[in-house]
C-alpha cells in the first residue's frame, strides 16, 4: 500500500482525490491533506508519504517551493503536480524538479488513478532495481570503496591530522570543509547481502547531497557525517537524515536499524569526540525500543568511578548507579548508620521507606513500586532482610530504567502535550510550532516525541482533536461545522472524514448514538 498526501487550496479538489483513493481497494492510502505548502511541509516531514500530489499555484508557499524542499529532505518521494494553467514555465520547472506527472485541472479521477498506478509501478521498479543493484558491485569499485572507508575511519578515530585529511579528501572528492559537523552511527547487521542493499539505498538518497558523507565501518556499522554552517541546523539535519535512512531501509530492504547521533563540533579535530558519542548512543539503544537517539537524548548513563560513599544526596547516588553498583551503594547507605541505630526495627523501617520514596520519585512512571507500610515493616525485621529488600528495590529501579527504551526529556514532552491540549483548536498548530514552544528543532522533536509516546505528533494531535470533538458532540447541540472549527479543522468535510476514520461513525451518527 502506498501513502498519498494531497496539497491544494481548493477543497473540492482535495475531496475529489480523497474519494477517488478510497475506491482503490487498498492500493493507495490517503495519508493526509493541506491547503498550502506551508501547512503541508511539517505534516510531510512527519508522515513521510510515498507520493505527493500538489497544486502548483497556492498562497503562502506554492507547489514549486514545496517540491524543492521535499526533494532535499525526502528524495525518495514521488511528486505529481496539478495546475489550472497550461503554461510552459511551470512545466519547465516541473521537469527540473524531476516530478513524475503534470496534470491539468479539472482533475479526471480515472486519469489521476491511471497516473498513480504508473507511479506505483515506477516505485516498485525502482525498489526492485535498488535490490538488484545490491547484488552487482564491480571489483574495482569495491576496492576503491575499501580505501575510501579506511580513510574516513582514520579521520573519525583521530588517525589523520585535519590538514592531511583535507588534502586527502580532494582525492576522494569528499566535501569536508564546513563550519559544523556531526557524526551518526547505525547498527544494521552483518550479512553481506544486507550491506549491498544498504549501499544501494544510501547511494540513491545521498549521491547528489553535498552535506552528507557515509561509509561502512567493519561488518555491522554504518557511519554518516553531516556537514553544515550553523550548529542547530546541522543537528536538525542529522535527525532528518537519521529518520530518512531508517524509513528507506525499512521500506526497501525491511531493515530496522538503530541510529546514534553524536554532538555537533565546529572543527575536524572534534570529529573523534562526536564519533565516540554517536557510537555510545547507538550501543545504548541496542536492546531498547528507541530507533534514533542523540548522545544527550538517552537517560544519563552511570559515571564510572562515582564515589557512592561520598556525602551527596541519596537521589544523586541513585541517578548514577548501574546494576553493578548496587552492592557498593547499599553498603554505603547502611554503612553510614551507627551500629546501635541499625539494631532498631523502626529505624531500619525508616531507612527502607526513605530509599523507596526517593527511588519512586526518580521512577514516577513505574506503578509497581511497593510502598505498603506493613510490607516494608516486615522486610525490616532483621538487618539481613532489610539489606536484601533494599537490593531488590534498587534492582527494580535500575532494571526498569535500563529496559524502558525511552529517551529522556519527559518534562519537555509533558510540556508539549500540555501545549497541544491548550492549542489543539488552532488550525495552524503544527509540529514546528510545538517544537519551538518546548525548545526543540522540528526533526529532533519529531524523533523524541514518537519514541517517548509511541505515537507520531500527527497521530497524537489527531487523537486529541477527535477526543475533544466526541466530548462536544455528547455535551452540546452545536453545528458540525462549528465543532470542526473548534477542534482545529477549517474544512467540515475533512473533519467528518477523519472522525469516521478514527471512530467508525460519522459525527452525526456518533451524536445520535449518545442520545
Amino acid at each position: 500500500m502506498l501513502h498519498v498526501f494531497v496539497v491544494d487550496d481548493e477543497e473540492i479538489i482535495r475531496t475529489g482525490i480523497r474519494n477517488a483513493l478510497e475506491k482503490t481497494a487498498g492500493q493507495f492510502h490517503f495519508a493526509g491533506e493541506a491547503p498550502d505548502g506551508e501547512m503541508a511541509l511539517p505534516a510531510l516531514l512527519e508522515i513521510k508519504p510515498d507520493i505527493l500530489i500538489t497544486d502548483v499555484r497556492m498562497p503562502f508557499m506554492d507547489g514549486l517551493e514545496l517540491a524543492e524542499l521535499v526533494r532535499k529532505s525526502m528524495p525518495w518521494m514521488r511528486i505529481i503536480f496539478l495546475s489550472g494553467h497550461d503554461e510552459f514555465e511551470y512545466a519547465q520547472r516541473a521537469v527540473s524538479l524531476r516530478v513524475d506527472a503534470y496534470i491539468l485541472k479539472p482533475v479526471d479521477s480515472q486519469r489521476l488513478l491511471s497516473i498513480l498506478e504508473q507511479t506505483a509501478s515506477r516505485i516498485e521498479e525502482e525498489r526492485r532495481a535498488l535490490r538488484a543493484a545490491a547484488q552487482h558491485t564491480e571489483r574495482q569499485q569495491q576496492e576503491r570503496e575499501i580505501l575510501r572507508e579506511h580513510f574516513l575511519s582514520e579521520l573519525l578515530t583521530g588517525g589523520v591530522s585535519p590538514a592531511h585529511a583535507i588534502d586527502r579528501a580532494r582525492e576522494w572528492n569528499l566535501p569536508l570543509t564546513a563550519r559544523q559537523y556531526v557524526v551518526l552511527q547505525a547498527v544494521c547487521g552483518t550479512d553481506g547481502k544486507v550491506r549491498r542493499q544498504i549501499r544501494a539505498v544510501l547511494g540513491h538518497m545521498f549521491d547528489e547531497a553535498d552535506d552528507v558523507v557515509w561509509f561502512f565501518e567493519g561488518n555491522e556499522r554504518l557511519v554518516l557525517l553531516v556537514l553544515g554552517e550553523e550548529s542547530e541546523a546541522v543537528r536538525d539535519r542529522a535527525y532528518a537524515v537519521a529518520q530518512g535512512v531508517r524509513h528507506e531501509l525499512e521500506q526497501v530492504a525491511a531493515i530496522d536499524c538503530k541510529i546514534g547521533i553524536g554532538g555537533v563540533t565546529d572543527r575536524l579535530s572534534g570529529l573523534p569526540g562526536s564519533y565516540r558519542q554517536a557510537r555510545q548512543a547507538a550501543f545504548e539503544m541496542k536492546h531498547m525500543l528507541a530507533g534514533i537517539a542523540g548522545y544527550g537524548d538517552l537517560n544519563e548513563t552511570p559515571e564510572r568511578g562515582f564515589d557512592f560513599a561520598a556525602n551527596v544526596p541519596l537521589a544523586e547516588k541513585l541517578r548514577h548507579a548501574g546494576r553493578e553498583d548496587i552492592p557498593a551503594l547499599v553498603d554505603a547507605y547502611f554503612g553510614a548508620v551507627r551500629e546501635n541505630d541499625m539494631q532498631s526495627v523502626l529505624y531500619r523501617y525508616y531507612l527502607l521507606m526513605d530509599l523507596l520514596v526517593t527511588a519512586a520519585r526518580l521512577d514516577s512512571e513505574n506503578a509497581g513500586w511497593e510502598q505498603n507500610p506493613q510490607t516494608v515493616l516486615r522486610a525490616a525485621e532483621t538487618c539481613e532482610s532489610t539489606v536484601g529488600y533494599a537490593k531488590e528495590a534498587l534492582e527494580r529501579l535500575i532494571g526498569s530504567r535500563a529496559a524502558s527504551g525511552k529517551v529522556r526529556y519527559a518534562e519537555e514532552i509533558q510540556r508539549a502535550k500540555e501545549y497541544i491540549t491548550a492549542h489543539y483548536g488552532d488550525e495552524g498548530l503544527s509540529l514546528h510550532t510545538v517544537a519551538a514552544a518546548v525548545g526543540f528543532s522540528p526533526n529532533h522533536f519529531s524523533t523524541v516525541f514518537s519514541q517517548q509516546t509511541g505515537e507520531t505528533f500527527v497521530e497524537y494531535l489527531t487523537r486529541v482533536r477527535i477526543d475533544a470533538a466526541k466530548d462536544m458532540l455528547r455535551a452540546s447541540g452545536a453545528k458540525m461545522s462549528d465543532i470542526a472549527f473548534d477542534v482545529g479543522y477549517h474544512d467540515p468535510n475533512y473533519f467528518s472524514y477523519i472522525f469516521k476514520k478514527h471512530t467508525g461513525a460519522s459525527p452525526r451518527e456518533y451524536r445520535a448514538g449518545c442520545q
